[in-house]
């Protein structure tokens, strides 16, 4: 039986501040920034969930926990999607003597499906999203929004009264995208951790996808789609031609990983048809919604 219990992963904590040289003593905004910070430098990529779900079909070993993050991001240059980001982030944060609870969030693509934290702090509520790259607090206040500016992108934090619930928008020079609404509801372990393995099932294991921050904006690949995104521009490329060779320059993954990956994915499809499992090709959760746009 797996229980989620970010007090028993210490280990995880003291390898990622080792690794990335933090010396952090007491829980302030300073030291949540530069926690954020560092911690948006973890790519999203489905590369690792993918290879671990090929293992472990039929048992609960294919959870990556956050040793295991840190221990691919140390050694292979990988990461995790949203609710293994999010699990380690947590840990993080509370070995570090922060407030904070996991909510979940609905999207274009379906309920529940994405995650983020909540941090209390001096009396105030603040949203943390390692899904979405956000490498800055965003202060929740039903009365009034709330804008971030990212060299890629804004973000707009509403709430609506209507609906009861807060918004997440992101916009450029040109338009405002809704991206998806979550409850200020602190979701039970038990119940992130249903919503964690029915991801494993979702459509966005139907083709490899990754996303990293760069100085002055950030790269998206979905299947052979690549994207490279500023403020004010983006160019899209077809890299089937050098496909490994482009996820290698940009994200530092080794091509036999790349191939293992790819591999994985084969198996696990036709795992899918053994089972009876159909699924839509839709959207790659909620790192393709907030990029293919």
């Amino acid at each position: 039986m797996i229980y989620l219990m970010p007090e028993q992963h210490i280990d995880s904590v003291r390898y990622f501040q080792d690794f990335f040289h933090l010396h952090l003593r007491q829980p302030d905004l300073l030291t949540l920034q530069k926690i954020l910070e560092k911690f948006a430098t973890i790519p999203y990529e489905n590369i690792s969930k993918i290879i671990k779900l090929s293992h472990s079909w039929e048992n609960e070993n294919k959870l990556r926990f956050p040793e295991e993050v840190m221990d691919d991001h140390a050694n292979f240059n990988l990461g995790g999607t949203c609710f293994s980001l999010t699990f380690f982030l947590e840990t993080i944060l509370v070995h570090q003597g922060f407030q904070c609870y996991p909510v979940m969030a609905d999207m274009k693509a379906g309920k529940n499906i994405h995650c983020a934290i909540i941090v209390l702090f001096d009396n105030k509520k603040l949203l943390v999203d390692p899904g979405y790259l956000l490498n800055t607090p965003m202060e929740m206040n039903p009365e009034k929004p709330r804008i971030y500016r990212t060299p890629t992108t804004g973000v707009e934090l509403q709430f609506n009264q209507g609906l009861g619930c807060y918004q997440l928008f992101t916009f450029n020079k040109d338009k405002m995208t809704w991206r998806y609404n979550f409850m200020d509801r602190s979701c039970p372990p038990d119940e992130f951790l249903g919503h964690w393995q029915a991801s494993f099932i979702k459509p966005s294991m139907h083709g490899i996808c990754l996303t990293k921050i760069q100085n002055d904006g950030y790269i998206f690949i979905h299947k052979n789609f690549m994207r490279e995104t500023t403020f004010t521009a983006k160019k899209n490329f077809n890299i089937r031609q050098n496909y490994h060779q482009t996820i290698q320059d940009i994200f530092g993954i080794d091509k036999q990983v790349i191939e293992q990956a790819q591999a994985a994915l084969e198996m696990n499809m036709a795992k899918e048809r053994e089972l009876g499992i159909f699924k839509t090709d839709i959207e790659c959760d909620n790192r393709t919604q907030n990029h293919s746009d």
